[in-house]
């Protein structure tokens, strides 16, 4: 499910419209998220960037969520 930052209302580029629609986001980086608009009004697409609030989750933290219960003691 894409998440829309608080807080955060786009505009069409193309007419002004506020009937925007979020197709994808993606990481862009550790600190960025890219979103895909779309709007609902003329059909124009977009792109924003914006700085996530988000702490990077490290690898350690992703292996172990994986690999832990797969250790036998």
């Amino acid at each position: 499910m894409t998440n829309i930052p608080n807080g955060h209302e786009e505009k069409c580029t193309q007419c002004g419209s506020k009937a925007v629609n979020v197709e994808w986001d993606e990481r862009v980086n550790a600190t960025q998220i890219q979103y895909l608009w779309r709007c609902l009004n003329c059909k124009n697409e977009f792109i924003t960037q914006v700085a996530s609030d988000e702490k990077p989750i490290s690898d350690a933290e992703i292996s172990r969520r994986f690999f832990t219960s797969l250790v036998i003691e």
